[in-house]
């Protein structure tokens, strides 16, 4: 007979650290965050009590979240910008643009926010229309729509995909020579509003800003003569960066608001203003928020994707993910959402016949010092996420916890678990601008 007996639960934070006792063995058991957008049902995993398991999440992730009313409040006092009310007066019509379905961010209370100042400025509630900044990503359809904005809004604005490939308008070059084509409807609109939210970014140093815009609302061409320019982790002033702050004000952006969330998804913190001041400003600060304990001289590293569950390499890339793994050591990716993984017209692989998407660039290589790669999903997509893998040959995937734990044998390890891999600013790699 199995039973489990609770003998001691300890909270980490957002996620539930339990040791349960099943067939005289105990056992660790480890609620990883998962389904963001999808209802939030956490996805168990089980360690033996014996493995040294460290679970290291960010400091930002218990954070409370803020009311509606708080929400609303952030956006009529923003920095650097005049309020919205105020601003877009004498304006016919306005755009809000919000970032795609592969973030995690909640749109609609911040949306509700902006279309009342809008509406005291006087422009026409039937003239605000949205768009969502879906860059090299697939086009939304009407439920992804609702699961970002909410029924209310969908029923009653219009709301587009923006299309990399046509009705993009050429607005002049950057200081880095990039030619920069936007949604011809963005730039047209009167008045225009961005939403998005703020990570830990390989490229661009940090989210949010004016990657809403540029890859957002860009035309693929831009995209790609933009994803040439140098990059870095938490590098303010790289010309990656520069670029989409530039790409922004060549469109005219009026105000961007950008958010933090916390391990549930909630909105914890919110900046309005310019796409430049929201990152300069409060640079420290949001540091602070993603720091996450670098766990060093580790047998194992299970790295999971919340925020960014379709790009599950997110969750790789963060500066010394994979460096602390001892020789022959292994890695666990773990992402769980029912859309599966991204379709990429930049970085994806569209079939074994040709190359791939414009940039396809094949499969990251495993690091010398890592054995072997599991990919853990209940979603398994065998095409579209090879793209986001570090090698396509010799993956092991599993659906079901137990089917790692018996590749994995019983010999103690330890194991370093990071619950939201995607958004890990690591103490010991904090960069300075």
């Amino acid at each position: 007979m199995t039973f489990d007996l609770p003998l001691m639960i300890h909270s980490s934070q957002r996620f539930m650290v339990t040791v349960i006792f099943r067939r005289e063995v105990y056992f660790m058991l480890i609620q990883l965050p998962a389904h963001s957008l999808y209802g939030n049902e956490p996805v168990d995993v089980q360690f033996p009590n014996d493995w040294d398991v460290q679970v290291s999440s960010f400091k930002g992730e218990s954070e409370p979240a803020l009311t509606e009313r708080e929400i609303a409040e952030a956006i009529r006092h923003p920095n650097c910008t005049p309020p919205i009310r105020e601003a877009a007066k004498g304006c016919k019509n306005a755009v809000i643009i919000f970032d795609d379905i592969t973030r995690a961010t909640p749109v609609g209370p911040i949306a509700k926010a902006v279309i009342a100042e809008l509406e005291e400025a006087g422009v026409p509630r039937e003239k605000i229309e949205f768009m969502a900044a879906v860059g090299g990503h697939r086009a939304m359809c009407r439920e992804d729509f609702v699961r970002k904005l909410g029924e209310d809004i969908v029923n009653e604005f219009r709301v587009w995909s923006h299309n990399p490939f046509f009705n993009c308008v050429y607005l002049g070059k950057t200081s880095q020579q990039i030619p920069i084509e936007l949604n011809a409807e963005c730039v047209y609109a009167d008045f225009k509003v961005a939403i998005g939210a703020i990570f830990p970014h390989v490229s661009t140093g940090a989210g949010g800003g004016g990657k809403i815009i540029l890859p957002g609302i860009a035309s693929m061409e831009t995209i790609r003569r933009w994803h040439l320019t140098d990059s870095g982790m938490w590098l303010t002033d790289s010309d990656c960066r520069k670029t989409v702050t530039e790409a922004a004000d060549l469109l005219g952006l009026n105000i961007k608001i950008d958010v933090l969330m916390n391990g549930r998804g909630e909105i914890a913190r919110v900046y309005a203003g310019d796409c430049e001041s929201n990152l300069q400003d409060h640079y420290d600060e949001i540091q602070r928020f993603f720091c996450t304990r670098h766990v060093p001289d580790v047998d194992l590293v299970l790295t999971n994707n919340y925020f960014k569950p379709t790009e599950p390499n997110c969750a790789l890339v963060q500066m010394g993910m994979l460096e602390t793994i001892r020789p022959g050591g292994d890695i666990i990716l773990s992402y769980h959402s029912p859309q599966g993984c991204a379709c990429h017209y930049v970085w994806g692989k569209w079939g074994d016949s040709g190359i791939g998407g414009c940039m396809y660039r094949k499969q990251w290589r495993i690091p010398e010092n890592v054995n072997r790669f599991f990919v853990f999903t209940k979603y398994p997509d065998f095409a579209t996420s090879s793209s986001y893998h570090l090698n396509e040959d010799g993956n092991f995937f599993a659906r079901q916890w137990g089917e790692i734990m018996d590749a994995l044998g019983k010999s103690p390890r330890r194991v370093a678990v990071y619950p939201y891999g995607d958004a890990c600013c690591f103490e010991d790699k904090m960069g300075t601008r």
